[in-house]
């Protein structure tokens, strides 16, 4: 460690309990204040090593009331902007960019019905309420990001580091299209979200797959067959980050 440059000690700091497990892919950090009081350096200190921990690719920062500063590993953000790239250059479909979350889904929800903590179920539940709320105020950006998020929690639950990044991908990737298609009403999208984590709590592992393979074939009938459709169109300022 160099002493004479605390900023870099602290970046260290957290590389290293990310290369030990001790950190991992959507874990919060502490807020600029508490790392600062934590460790007993200013918040300039703590500045400049979160803008480092930025630029490396290793930490994202989350605006809002839910925000703050969270691991994101650089593979992550790597396979997000490949995969979104080939979707919009046609080098994958919608259908294709369907069936692997469907596939992934069905895995990660059969895992996290057996590794999920009480923590991972508080989580998903403080996820669908704030999903409830951003419909109850016509919040289409945070909506579209937390319906996102939603999927990336069931990964953090399946404890497998690599079906998260996949999921996240994935979701990220299909974004493009909700911007097209629009969201779906929340009666086709939120009491799904209940079952699942009815079926997590329970470790119900035939039942989480049984709800989540219904609702996403659902969902792409919905989006597929304009008759069926049953969309809420997006304005052209919503943020489609999520």
């Amino acid at each position: 460690m160099d002493d004479a440059n605390p900023s870099q000690n602290l970046v260290e700091q957290v590389r290293v309990k990310i290369a030990k497990g001790l950190l991992k892919e959507g874990d919060r950090l502490p807020t600029e204040r508490e790392f600062a009081e934590q460790l007993e350096l200013s918040r300039n200190t703590v500045r400049k090593a979160m803008a480092s921990l930025v630029q490396l690719g290793l930490v994202t920062v989350r605006k809002g009331a839910s925000g703050g500063a969270f691991i994101s590993l650089g593979g992550s953000q790597t396979i997000r902007t490949a995969m979104r790239d080939l979707y919009h250059l046609g080098g994958i479909s919608s259908d294709e960019l369907a069936e692997a979350r469907l596939v992934l889904s069905q895995s990660v929800v059969r895992l996290a019905c057996q590794r999920r903590t009480d923590a991972d179920l508080v989580t998903l539940e403080r996820n669908v309420a704030n999903a409830e709320a951003a419909i109850a105020r016509g919040d289409i950006a945070s909506r579209m990001k937390i319906n996102i998020d939603f999927y990336v929690l069931l990964g953090v639950a399946s404890k497998n580091q690599v079906l998260t990044l996949l999921m996240d991908s994935v979701g990220q990737s299909l974004i493009q299209f909700v911007r097209s298609a629009g969201l779906l009403e929340p009666k086709d999208i939120m009491p799904v979200r209940h079952r699942i984590i009815e079926c997590l709590r329970d470790r119900d592992q035939s039942g989480a797959v049984e709800a989540i393979t219904t609702h996403l074939q659902t969902t792409k009938d919905l989006y597929t067959k304009p008759a069926a459709r049953r969309a809420i169109k997006l304005p052209a300022s919503a943020d489609a980050r999520g």
